[in-house]
């Protein structure tokens, strides 16, 4: 850099970054170098992004953590594409390259000045006369905010309050070494350890050494001391469990996947960005195309990203790439502990793992000269974030490869219609896997009109076709799966007095009851209470619950077939971390015979012994006020129906509907995509949605319901006037969800080119808000849905 005023990203919603002066007596950081900087009153953690802005009274830079920055160019360059492209806060896109906890701010600490005479008499002081102790510690110890009696003492002269840095580093493990004879030996202590040490061949880790005797530790410390032990540390890793397992060999490939392995390995051969979409029926072999490939370029001592679009899905495919690739690979997502992920993320930083598993956090990985990126089953909604930064996983993996000069790869049964209109436009090169592996074609797919069973009073979960060939499969030995896509026990509680429903008294949502009925939940905000015994308006007694869940479809199984071993799988199993992988070892095992589960059950599992899924309510995503509604049913249920009869067995498929005729239904039993295609193309091209247009949507959001409908109409006006022909401004109104954690939310919708939207968008919300903060909006760019 050219000046010593360095631009600093903050891990802030800012819409800007800052500028910093950097004192002679620290080295010039590099762009993506960490630095310390002040900011409001404390310490933060930013990264460099640039040359800053040479202005008056700028602040000095407090310290330069990396010497040598973190990430790489083509990293920092995705960080600023997001945020140009997604309208997001600079900081909030760096800070997902960097270490678990690598933007940590300080924490205030208190400490005394000085020993205090034993007369002087303070809960604070008492507290510190233990020795230092953060603010927040003092809070919890006092039961009250210790500030205002801080400050006196401040004053006063008796405490000081420091910002101290926390930085989590690597876990170090002990080891006793003995150096010397036991001449310098005293005690039998002292006799025992070195005794032990002989044993263990000289060398052993302290805590093995002490662990069934820990009153050994002080001759350990003691002959250290002497310098009869040598104490080392090293590097202890932690790694997930899920990495340990025994070898595979790779499969023989069938004709229609050694065409698509040809293709990809020509294209890392050569280098350079190349995206393929590897369009597969389901069971057709993606996985091992990925592998192969994935060979190729670790073969040219290229690096490998494989992403899956929920946490759920990475335990199969870790143990299968740990199997096929061995100790370099590496898994990274949010339901690791702080210290796997710190260490993780290490070992792929320094070169250790050259293949990383993961879900959509795990695009940001620091794999030195990054070769191949998957993203398998690319059309899942799960790709793209619904917080700031709201960036979609399968976009930004696009960018990361052009950048990186990496072969992409999306896969999918099911593509995305914008995916498939890249392949179509020759955007992307398409690869067909059309085939089933092995002698099992596709399953048998039935349709129950769920209308006929109701009127003569059958189940409203279980319809007869269904209940029979569940007890078929129990009955040889076979296991089955069974899909709805809505959790809990009952989807709403009604009054049958007043017709009041229960609603969550922070979002304009029903609450979903629990517990086979015990509480009620809000599945938007976490409110959760018990289920009410009487009417919150009219007090009447007379309630009902309506609808139903997984909880009740696995009480509906557990009724029908009492001797069947039943479990579900869904959001709130997945809250007890280690808990989804459990369940799918026990029925992998075999020990599980139904298993009841939400989406996280329809896609990614190779269960070989299953023969039946079955759809309880396929209509569950039709009535959405949602435009990708009949998109999201045809791929759910065409990715649900691929999960049986992938062994021995034929598989067959029994969805329950009461929309048997809907055309999202009938041709995912006849797993017509390219008819589907083309039949939703024409809806969205006649309603102009993506992937015919862009949409940028924005939604204000404010505890008073008039002042967010004010401001919405005041920023679509002002986008009216700057429209043109560019794009159309549609709002504002509420949005459909409207009201959310406590906030009216108000919508307005663009439709039309992106970048004129972008630029639009960000000029009419620093006009009336400036360019620092934006309060109470959301700016959602390319949305999935405009809940």
């Amino acid at each position: 850099m050219s000046t010593r005023v360095v631009a600093v990203a903050l891990p802030l919603p800012v819409q800007q970054a800052f500028s910093y002066r950097v004192p002679e007596t620290l080295p010039l950081p590099e762009r993506g170098a960490r630095v310390l900087v002040p900011f409001a009153g404390r310490r933060v953690i930013g990264v460099v992004t640039g040359n800053g802005e040479a202005v008056e009274r700028l602040k000095d830079v407090v310290d330069v953590l990396d010497e040598v920055p973190l990430i790489a160019p083509p990293l920092l360059d995705l960080a600023a594409w997001m945020a140009e492209h997604y309208l997001a806060p600079p900081g909030e896109c760096y800070r997902l390259l960097l270490p678990p906890a690598g933007v940590q701010a300080s924490r205030a600490v208190a400490r005394l000045v000085t020993p205090l005479p034993l007369a002087e008499s303070d809960p604070v002081l008492e507290a510190l006369r233990e020795g230092p102790m953060r603010v927040s510690r003092l809070l919890r110890r006092l039961g009250r905010d210790p500030s205002a009696r801080l400050a006196r003492l401040r004053a006063a002269g008796l405490v000081v309050i420091e910002q101290q840095l926390e930085q989590p580093g690597f876990r170090q493990m002990q080891w006793a070494v003995l150096s010397h004879g036991a001449g310098s030996v005293r005690g039998s202590a002292q006799a025992e350890v070195v005794a032990r040490l002989q044993r263990a061949g000289g060398r052993q880790r302290v805590a093995d050494l002490i662990r069934d005797k820990p009153s050994l530790r002080a001759a350990v410390t003691r002959l250290a001391a002497l310098g009869v032990v040598g104490i080392e540390a090293e590097r202890e890793l932690r790694t997930p469990a899920v990495l340990e397992g025994p070898g595979e060999r790779a499969l023989t490939a069938s004709n229609d996947q050694e065409q698509a392995i040809g293709r990809l390995e020509a294209a890392i051969e050569t280098s350079g960005f190349r995206p393929f979409l590897l369009h597969g029926v389901t069971a057709s072999g993606k996985t091992e195309v990925y592998f192969r490939a994935a060979e190729r370029c670790l073969e040219r001592s290229r690096g490998v990203l494989l992403l899956v679009p929920e946490i759920a899905l990475t335990p199969m495919l870790v143990r299968a790439a740990s199997a096929r690739f061995g100790a370099t690979v590496s898994v990274l997502h949010s339901e690791l502990s702080t210290g796997e992920r710190h260490d993780q993320w290490w070992r792929v930083r320094e070169g250790e793992a050259r293949v990383v598993v993961g879900a959509r956090s795990a695009l940001f990985a620091p794999i030195p000269e990054l070769g191949l990126i998957v993203v398998d089953e690319e059309h899942e909604a799960a790709y793209k974030q619904d917080e700031s930064p709201r960036y979609h996983g399968r976009d930004a993996a696009v960018m990361r490869a052009k950048l990186e000069g990496a072969t992409l790869v999306l896969g999918s049964a099911t593509p995305s219609l914008e995916s498939h209109a890249n392949a179509v436009a020759g955007k992307y090169e398409r690869l067909t896997l059309p085939n089933r592996v092995g002698p099992r074609g596709l399953p048998r797919v039935e349709i129950v009109d769920r209308r006929a069973v109701l009127k003569s009073g059958g189940s409203e979960v279980l319809t007869p076709p269904l209940m029979q060939a569940l007890g078929e499969r129990l009955e040889r030995g076979e296991q089955s799966l069974l899909l709805l896509n809505r959790r809990g026990y009952a989807t709403s509680l009604l009054c049958r007095e007043c017709g009041l429903q229960a609603s969550c008294p922070n979002c304009s949502v029903a609450l979903t009851v629990h517990g086979a009925g015990l509480t009620s939940e809000c599945h938007y905000c976490g409110y959760l209470t018990r289920t009410a015994t009487a009417c919150s308006a009219c007090k009447g007694e007379y309630l009902r619950l309506a609808g139903y869940g997984t909880e009740k479809v696995v009480e509906a199984v557990h009724a029908a077939l009492p001797k069947a071993r039943v479990a579900r799988l869904d959001r709130d199993l997945a809250r007890r971390r280690g808990a989804v992988g459990e369940a799918l070892r026990e029925f992998e095992a075999g020990r599980i015979e139904i298993l009841v589960g939400t989406q996280m059950i329809a896609k990614g599992h190779d269960f070989q012994n299953v023969t039946l899924v079955g759809v309880v309510d396929a209509d569950v995503g039709l009535g959405m006020p949602d435009f990708r509604s009949a998109e999201r049913t045809f791929q759910l249920l065409t990715q649900v129906a691929g999960r049986a009869g992938r062994g021995e067995q034929p598989g067959e498929v029994i969805l329950q509907s009461h929309l048997p005729d809907h055309y999202a239904l009938t041709l995912a039993c006849e797993q017509q995509y390219e008819a589907f295609f083309e039949r939703e193309m024409e809806f969205r091209r006649t309603m102009a949605y993506p992937p015919t247009t862009a949409l940028v949507n924005l939604v204000l959001r404010s505890e008073d319901a008039a002042h967010a409908g004010r401001e919405a109409e005041a920023i679509a006006r002002g986008l009216r006037l700057v429209a043109g022909r560019a794009f159309r401004v549609l709002g504002p109104a509420r949005a459909p969800l409207a009201r959310l954690r406590r906030e009216h939310r108000w919508q307005v919708l663009l439709k039309g080119r992106r970048a004129a939207m972008r630029g639009a968008v960000r000029k009419a919300l620093v006009d009336r808000y400036g360019a620092v903060r934006w309060p109470g909006v959301v700016v959602d760019v390319d949305p999935i849905s405009v809940m």
